[in-house]
């Protein structure tokens, strides 16, 4: 048996310390973006808050005899699923819509009603946002 030894000149020594340096460099570039970019979504999301617009509110009045509309748009400002659920007068609320954001037609506004639209985390389980829509005279 031979025991053989690998030799490695002085230049070629240089040249892999650098590569080494160099590989470390990038290693630790990518794990401080990767960082910055978490902190970065942590701080939009922690601050991001829900939103629960209708436009136009209120509606026209244009022909009382004649429902209106208006289009609902919805963002959970988390990305989670959103439930909205929309109410008239004292009536049960009613399943309208699902997902983390979305736009919705309304087209049956009344002269004369109470309209109230309301976001939740999916099933209902905590409210996140609440509008009143009513309807020009």
């Amino acid at each position: 048996m031979t025991n053989s030894t690998l030799f490695i000149s002085p230049t070629n020594r240089i040249h892999l310390a650098h590569y080494a340096a160099l590989l470390l460099a990038i290693a630790v570039c990518f794990f401080l973006n990767a960082c910055d970019s978490a902190q970065r979504h942590r701080a939009q999301t922690a601050s991001a808050k829900p939103t629960l617009l209708a436009e136009p509110n209120p509606v026209p009045a244009g022909d009382l005899d004649q429902p209106a509309s208006t289009v609902i748009t919805w963002n959970t400002g988390t990305g989670i699923i959103g439930d909205l659920y929309g109410k008239t007068n004292r009536s049960p609320e009613v399943f309208l819509g699902r997902g983390p954001s979305g736009t919705l037609k309304i087209d049956w506004i009344q002269f004369d009603s109470a309209y109230e639209f309301r976001l939740y985390t999916k099933r209902r389980s905590r409210l996140l946002a609440k509008l009143d829509v009513t309807r020009d005279n």
